[in-house]
């Protein structure tokens, strides 16, 4: 079957390269959302618990139960407003994001035991969720007066700290700054204060407040080619690899996969890898893709199918049994198979099915 390998020694070290960035006292909040961007959210969570991380950032609350059931004791945010469960998030003491008045109203009447910490989403200019910087004063104001719920943190998400010098980011800094300063003159002084992404950790330091959320640069990629120029130190943590279930010579004009559309153009050998769009390796890459076998690059031929796809094995001697590298720091570039499609790395690491088996090693 496919399998995914995920060192946690280069994850490791991928959080000391981030951590050179920051004041000794700032806090990291790892983005551990869509299975930690498909790598498995439990064992990157407990790892990075172990190398002192402070808290962990979600998307759902089966995400952040999941977490918390499996032993995570540091805080974890739930990046997104939630309106079912909030009982068992807050008696499980799991912070909410509250994004607007109805976001309020929801976890005021949760019935839960114990006070509901939460977070403030201010929208800057990212536009998805939470208000402007001037509403978001009153809502803060309106979270200040309400009973059984605490004011731990207030945040902001910045939309295009990938670019060089963008202006954007500045603006959208300015507008957060000015929520914080009108927050103090309310007396309102929360603890956590947070904006940075993983690429505003690089080049941004004016965003790091006390607390900072990378994502993709844990994992060992990069938002964009502007910012992977100045932090060449982060390597990618997972390789994936499947193995060859059949083998069989072909003549030329001999058509492969659905539609037909490869057609050996001379006298080769094809190979079955068992992995397909299933599995997570994307359709888009049929025709376009390649493999790595003993140091030789093994184009896709034709269509990946659900379970399978082929390759051109020409004269490599590949065999049944054999294992081909389909991504890694060893193998395929990832960032250039998502290239080649029109995507990103995001997509494709959280495109890694439930199916993949993962092994973690240190």
């Amino acid at each position: 079957m496919p399998h995914a390998t995920i060192d946690l020694l280069s994850l490791g070290n991928n959080l000391r390269v981030l951590r050179d960035y920051l004041a000794a006292d700032t806090k990291i909040m790892a983005a551990v959302k869509g299975n930690a961007y498909g790598h498995g959210a439990c064992e990157i969570a407990t790892h990075l618990e172990s190398c002192g991380v402070e808290a962990f950032g979600v998307a759902t609350a089966a995400e952040a139960l999941a977490l918390r059931h499996s032993g995570i004791t540091a805080n974890i945010l739930i990046f997104s407003p939630v309106f079912e469960q909030l009982s068992e998030l807050i008696d499980c003491n799991i912070t909410l994001t509250v994004a607007n008045s109805e976001s309020l109203t929801a976890i005021a009447a949760s019935g839960a035991t114990r006070t509901a910490q939460v977070h403030l989403k201010v929208d800057t200019g990212m536009g998805r969720l939470g208000l402007d910087w001037q509403n978001s004063i009153q809502l803060a104001l309106e979270i200040a007066r309400a009973p059984f719920i605490e004011l731990e943190g207030v945040w902001t998400h910045l939309a295009r700290t990938d670019e060089e010098a963008s202006e954007h980011t500045h603006q959208q800094l300015d507008l957060f700054n000015n929520v914080l300063d009108a927050l103090e003159k309310e007396g309102l002084r929360p603890p956590l204060v947070h904006a940075a992404n993983s690429a505003a950790i690089i080049s941004y330091r004016n965003s790091h407040f006390n607390m900072v959320r990378p994502g993709i640069a844990l994992y060992g990629y990069h938002s964009s080619p502007t910012i992977a120029k100045y932090e060449p130190k982060l390597k990618p943590i997972m390789s994936l690899s499947a193995p060859i279930t059949f083998v069989k010579a072909v003549q030329a004009g001999t058509p492969i996969s659905y539609g037909g559309l490869w057609t050996a153009t001379t006298d080769t050998v094809i190979a079955t890898v068992r992995c397909g769009y299933a599995d997570g390796y994307p359709r888009g890459l049929s025709n376009l893709g390649h493999v790595q076998f003993s140091n030789r690059c093994l184009k896709v031929a034709g269509r990946v199918c659900m379970d399978q796809m082929m390759v051109d094995a020409g004269d490599s001697g590949i065999a049944v049994g054999d294992r081909v590298k389909l991504f890694g720091p060893e193998g395929p570039d990832l960032v250039q198979l998502a290239a080649s499609i029109g995507t990103i790395s995001y997509e494709l690491l959280t495109s890694i099915s439930a199916r993949v088996e993962r092994t973690y090693i240190s």
